[in-house]
C-alpha cells in the first residue's frame, strides 16, 4: 500500500495534493523536490505524463524511473503501458459517470453517447484522457473513431472525434484544455430509444428524459480526485479496482485511438 505521496507542481497541484493529504495525513504528503526519498512506497502524482521529463532534473528523473514509486499522471502514458505508472480514473469513481451508468439499462437500444470535456488547465492529454473515460463508459468500447486537433487561441486547443461503439450507436467526443478562466465545463450525455440520460456541469445535476418528461437524479458531491485517490491507497497501489479493469481497458484503448486518429486522414479502428 501506498505509504506517502509526493506532489509534482502543476495547474492542479492544489486539488491533487488535498486528495492525498485526506487520505494519507498532512504528515506524509510533500511536494516533490530534488532531494526526496523515494525508498518508500510512494506515489508521486502529476498533471500529464508529458511533464515529466521538462520538469525535473536528469538524475532525479533517473532515480525516479528507476525506483518502483508510483507514477500517477492525469492521462495515459505515451505507447506500452508502464507497470509503473497509472493514469488517474477519477470520473468512475464518483461524480455524474457513476450515476449516469447505473441508469444506462432503461435507455432501451443507444443511439448516440457524447462527452464533453472543457478543462481550464493545459495539456490536451488530461482533458482527452477524462473525456474518454466518460464517452466510454457511457457508451461501451469503440469500434472506431476519428478526429482532428483545432487551436482555439494562445495555449487553447480541442480535439474533436465522432465514431461508432461496438453496437454500432454514435460517438461523439470533445476535449479542449487551456481554457479561459471560467470556462470550464463537462458534459456527459446518452440517448436511447427510449430516452436521455444527461449531466451538464453548468447546472449540476444528471437528468432522466423519458416521453418528454425530465426527472432528476441526484448529482454525486463527493470530489472525484479524492475518492480516486482514496481507492488507491486502500488497494495495492497497483491497479485500479477489480470491476472498473475492463471499462479502463476499453478507455485506455479508445484514449490511444483517439490520439491516432488526430493524426490520420482517415478513422482508426480498433
Amino acid at each position: 500500500m501506498i505509504s506517502r505521496a509526493l506532489i509534482v507542481p502543476g495547474p492542479t497541484d492544489q486539488v491533487r495534493r488535498a486528495a492525498y493529504e485526506q487520505v494519507l495525513g498532512t504528515d506524509r504528503v510533500d511536494w516533490l523536490t530534488d532531494g526526496a526519498s523515494l525508498t518508500d512506497v510512494v506515489a508521486v502524482d502529476l498533471d500529464d505524463p508529458d511533464d515529466l521529463p521538462d520538469d525535473l532534473p536528469d538524475d532525479l528523473r533517473e532515480r525516479l524511473l528507476a525506483s518502483d514509486a508510483l507514477i500517477v499522471a492525469g492521462a495515459p502514458v505515451a505507447g506500452t503501458p508502464d507497470a509503473g505508472s497509472l493514469a488517474a480514473w477519477p470520473d468512475l469513481m464518483a461524480g455524474p459517470v457513476v450515476t449516469l451508468s447505473a441508469e444506462l439499462d432503461s435507455l432501451g437500444r443507444r443511439t448516440m453517447s457524447k462527452s464533453v470535456v472543457v478543462a481550464e488547465a493545459p495539456g490536451l492529454g488530461p482533458a482527452a484522457w477524462r473525456a474518454a473515460l466518460g464517452l466510454i463508459a457511457l457508451g461501451g468500447g469503440l469500434r472506431r473513431i476519428a478526429a482532428r486537433v483545432e487551436p482555439r487561441g494562445p495555449g487553447f486547443s480541442a480535439i474533436y472525434g465522432v465514431g461508432r461503439f461496438r453496437d454500432d450507436s454514435i460517438a461523439y467526443v470533445e476535449a479542449m484544455s487551456g481554457a479561459p478562466p471560467g470556462a470550464g465545463l463537462c458534459i456527459y450525455e446518452s440517448l436511447g430509444r427510449d430516452g436521455i440520460r444527461e449531466y451538464d456541469s453548468r447546472r449540476s445535476i444528471n437528468r432522466v428524459i423519458k416521453g418528454g418528461v425530465e426527472t432528476g437524479l441526484p448529482a454525486t458531491q463527493d470530489e472525484p480526485y479524492a475518492q480516486f485517490v482514496a481507492s488507491l491507497c486502500r488497494g495495492d497501489g497497483t491497479g485500479p479496482p477489480p470491476a472498473l479493469a475492463p471499462t479502463l481497458a476499453d478507455a485506455h484503448a479508445a484514449y490511444a485511438a483517439l490520439m491516432r486518429a488526430c493524426e490520420s486522414a482517415t478513422a482508426v479502428t480498433l
